[in-house]
């Protein structure tokens, strides 16, 4: 689902182009953006990269990866990873009852009040989809076995996009993530010494996850800076506008997995609050 030049994502709408990129706010104050279904709110930055600390962020590698440069503990686990996994692009498609095993192992990690519920038949036939994404492939060395991938997106020539990166929990003492983001890196390597960005996302308060701290500790990653916007579907602004006194209140049910969405949103307002919130 989409509307020109914004997507469908969460129960929200953000742009389709980069975040140095304005976004359009045509389809948002015309109020396009509200006819898709299910769509609670619209959410766009500005000022990418400003270079000041504010309340959101992009994670971002923008520099050439340089193994040789990284302290020997994060070289140590690279070459594990290595010795451990064959990490190669594949053809989805021809992995689907892995990838789905993968998947579920991963969120069955999570934990309860914000781990994904998997739609089997529904996971298997978006594989169909995934060609306009990169798809690589872990496989343990010792069995051959599927056991964690990644998608990425190349959005344009500069900017390319982590869309997901999942690994099943077993394996990750053997270093499986590094691995991963080591060949990731290095297939992108001609973007990265020309200029290019490769992106994890942006700051996450859904799903709580140090796999951003890991990025920035372990491969040179960093926060680009910004400024968050958030605009309310009318059917929903007014229960945000009631519900903002009590953010502190509700969050002590967060465990809920509803009230851990309702949360969610509440946080994404306060940290927009005062730079485009309304």
């Amino acid at each position: 689902m989409s509307v020109q030049g914004w997507k469908y994502y969460n129960h929200a709408v953000i742009p389709t182009a980069p975040p140095y990129v304005a976004a359009d706010m045509q389809p948002v104050e015309s109020g396009a953006v509200w006819k898709l279904r299910g769509t609670l709110l619209a959410r766009w930055t500005s000022s990418f990269d400003c270079g000041r600390e504010t309340a959101w962020w992009y994670v971002i590698k923008d520099t050439p990866f340089d193994y040789q440069s990284l302290k020997s503990s994060h070289r140590y686990k690279i070459n594990k990873g290595r010795r451990y996994f064959d990490v190669r692009v594949i053809d989805p498609r021809e992995y689907r009852d892995d990838l789905y095993r993968v998947q579920t192992a991963a969120y069955a990690d999570y934990p309860s009040a914000f781990r994904p519920q998997i739609d089997e038949e529904a996971f298997l036939r978006s594989i169909d989809q995934w060609s306009i994404y990169t798809t690589f492939g872990a496989f343990f060395r010792e069995s051959d076995r599927l056991v964690g991938y990644a998608l990425l997106q190349r959005t344009d020539e500069n900017w390319v996009q982590m869309v997901v990166q999942k690994a099943d929990p077993a394996y990750e003492k053997y270093q499986i993530n590094a691995a991963l983001v080591e060949k990731t890196l290095s297939h992108y390597a001609d973007l990265l010494a020309n200029g290019g960005i490769i992106c994890d996302g942006e700051r996450n308060v859904v799903h709580k996850t140090n796999f951003q701290d890991y990025l920035q500790r372990n491969f040179g990653f960093r926060r680009a800076y910004c400024d968050l916007h958030i605009a309310y579907n009318p059917k929903v602004a007014w229960l945000v506008r009631l519900l903002r006194p009590f953010r502190g209140l509700l969050a002590h049910f967060d465990g809920m997995r509803q009230m851990h969405k309702i949360n969610a949103v509440l946080e994404m307002d306060r940290l927009a609050h005062g730079s485009g919130a309304s």
